[in-house]
């Protein structure tokens, strides 16, 4: 503490000055944060609090230090004192430290001191008590030990506070004079890496600038380790990224404490670190909390519904220490939790909100979204691995997976655009480190690669499906149904992917497969046959295609029925190898179209292509009435698989297509 005593006899009382840092060279002016809290704590002599709360590292104490400086700066007759309020030690710790500024006998102790600080400090017609990192509100509350908030000086002064926690106002303070610090603007972050990092950034590196400053999610601590990292290491801006890019150097660099003569000795200044104050306090306080934190660490953190978190909170069970502290254990929770009594959830979700690890995005109706800092997922994780709780960490990042999937019911997998699960769980490999793979993750990897296929995202579909065949045949065998599937699965990609020679290779040896251990007329082997008559069409066997074709209808119509999905997915193939061949003819697309239309939704992604299959027949056969149906097909395909599905881009081309032609044949008549 930097502790200054001015005696000017011109003056009635003493001034005393106890600052726990120089003042910051560095600082960025926030303007609209400084200006609230110019409105909220004015200069002058009344009694007025304010609070300052956000997230670990967004700069609450240097905003509260800067204030402080700027009011002994205006006013010279205004003391400043300054306390860390961690906890009861630190608050105690520094009031000892004002006591003997401020001349206060040593022989009182215990409460007698608290209160005689409170009591002299409240002496001087103008000062400011800035109480810092009071994120464990408990200490002042009462809830636990004695309330310290009653040695707090309440007349004739300023008292700030800054907290992790949203929850001090409304409490320690008014709601009304709590501020949120949350991420900088776009130039209140430039201007801190070019001072930080003694740059001068050119409009060639702006848009470096302006990635890295994203992937740092604008938050002040992350800005300013990345810029003094920058500076000791004379690196360039590029560099920098590029290294962020690299999953393991990322976290070296993201782990980096570099020295800050503005922070407290003792405390990290990674940004991969900075939060383990609050997740430590979430562990203590609220199990549900801390448990949903971990498992969204390894989720997309976009736009997560509430449904995620109520699943997570019935899926958890609760991790605890084992007796020898070197390890983590986890004990199965017998509470489970539905939607028709989610109360401890929702407290859960609203402590995660408080501590300013989820934020509210949008509402629907009833529908509830959040989204979660990406760096605060990277530090969730981190810390896991850095305090060696792998099986925790095996743990979570298992649960992830069955906590998305389990949301979607098994007849929607082809609508499962919306479903945003990450890629990081299965690109980092986490789920299988060191771990055998149970039944169920295997499983919910092999219904990711699904949603991927169904995104039109082969390439990732592809490699995830590899791993799970690779895995089915270690677990199963050779000739188990579900290595079958496995195989068939990834036939599936090459063929979506236009490799039909490596698709038609593995779906004659899973066909040669199921019809000696199915039989004929199983459902997997008359699939088996109806994907390979789809490959062979993409190759150009006509031919081979319509027999197999002809075949896989009538077993279908036989085992399944006429109205079964299946059966009419064959139906339309048959009609597209028709087609293809130019064997015209609507009825066999009408008849689908209805059948589709009668059996499934409207917008459903089959019915679609039945439109899409008859609308391609008028085509051929010069027919008008394809426009107007290529142009809804076009607008369902938006709707239901987005812009940039393959799907989607192959309507734009066949209506384009259409206008084309439809033109070419007005020129001929002209």
């Amino acid at each position: 503490m930097n502790v200054n005593f001015h005696g000017d006899s011109s003056a009635r009382r003493p001034v005393y000055r106890l600052f726990p840092f120089p003042r910051n060279e560095d600082v960025v002016n926030r303007h609209s944060l400084f200006a609230e809290l110019d409105q909220l704590l004015p200069l002058s002599e009344a009694s007025q609090s304010a609070a300052l709360w956000g997230l670990g590292g967004s700069g609450k104490t240097q905003i509260a230090l800067e204030y402080a400086y700027y009011r002994a700066e205006k006013d010279p007759t205004c003391s400043v004192f300054w306390v860390h309020a961690d906890d009861e030690t630190t608050f105690v710790s520094d009031y000892k430290t004002i006591a003997k500024i401020l001349d206060i006998p040593n022989n009182l102790d215990g409460d007698e001191l608290l209160m005689a600080v409170r009591d002299r400090t409240e002496a001087p017609e103008q000062y400011v008590l800035a109480l810092d990192t009071a994120d464990d509100l408990t200490v002042f509350t009462g809830k636990v030990a004695r309330k310290l908030l009653d040695f707090v000086p309440r007349h004739s002064g300023t008292v700030l506070w800054t907290s992790r926690d949203m929850r001090i106002g409304g409490s320690l303070v008014s709601a009304k004079r709590a501020i949120n610090v949350a991420r900088m603007t776009n130039n209140e972050a430039m201007e801190l890496l070019e001072i930080v990092g003694g740059l001068k950034i050119s409009e060639v590196e702006r848009a470096d600038a302006a990635q890295l400053l994203a992937e740092l999610d604008w938050l002040l601590l992350a800005v300013s380790q990345a810029a003094a990292y920058i500076r000791r290491m004379s690196t360039t801006l590029s560099a920098y990224l590029s290294r962020l890019a690299i999953h393991r150097e990322r976290q070296e660099v993201l782990g980096e404490s570099e020295f800050d003569r503005y922070r407290r000795p003792g405390l990290s200044n990674s940004i991969l670190e900075t939060w383990d104050i609050s997740t430590e306090q979430l562990r203590r306080e609220n199990k549900m909390a801390y448990n949903i934190l971990h498992v969204l660490a390894f989720l997309d953190n976009q736009n997560i519904p509430l449904d995620i978190m109520i699943k997570a909170a019935a899926l958890c069970t609760e991790v605890t220490d084992d007796r020898q502290g070197n390890e983590t254990t986890s004990a199965v929770s017998s509470r489970t939790y539905s939607k028709d009594n989610n109360e401890e959830v929702f407290h859960a979700v609203t402590r995660l909100q408080e501590f300013s690890f989820l934020h509210f995005r949008a509402s629907e109706g009833t529908s509830r979204a959040y989204e979660m800092h990406k760096l605060a997922q990277e530090a969730t994780r981190y810390a896991l691995r850095s305090r060696n709780r792998h099986r925790d960490e095996v743990y979570f990042s298992k649960l992830a997976l069955p906590v998305v999937i389990d949301l979607f019911p098994e007849g929607e997998r082809e609508l499962w655009r919306e479903s945003r699960v990450s890629s990081y769980l299965y690109d980092r490999g986490r789920w299988r480190e060191k771990e055998p793979v149970d039944r169920k993750t295997y499983e919910s990897i092999a219904e990711l690669a699904t949603t991927y296929h169904g995104q039109g995202r082969y390439r990732e579909a592809e490699k995830i499906k590899i791993e799970v065949l690779f895995l089915r045949r270690g677990v199963f065998g050779e000739e188990h149904p579900n290595t079958l599937q496995s195989m068939a699965d990834l036939a599936a990609t090459y063929r979506a992917q236009g490799r039909y020679g490596k698709a038609e290779k593995i779906k004659v040896e899973v066909l040669a497969l199921r019809r000696d251990i199915l039989g004929e007329k199983h459902p997997d082997t008359i699939q088996n046959m109806a994907d390979l008559a789809t490959t062979y069409h993409g190759q150009g066997k006509y031919k081979e295609a319509e027999k197999f074709c002809i075949g896989v209808l009538a077993l279908q119509r036989d085992v399944l029925g006429e109205k079964h999905p299946e059966t009419m997915r064959s139906m339309a193939d048959l009609a597209t190898i028709y087609h293809t061949q130019r064997k015209y003819g609507e009825k066999i697309n009408m008849e689908m179209l209805s059948l589709r239309r009668n059996v499934l939704r409207e917008k459903y992604p089959d019915a679609i292509q039945s439109m899409a299959d008859l609308a391609a027949t008028y085509h051929a056969q010069g027919r008008y009435e394809e426009e107007k149906i290529f142009v809804e097909v076009l607008a369902q395909r938006r709707e239901v698989l987005g812009d940039k599905h393959p799907e989607t881009l192959l309507a734009m081309h066949d209506l384009a297509n259409t206008w084309n032609d439809r033109q070419r044949r007005v020129e001929a008549l002209l």
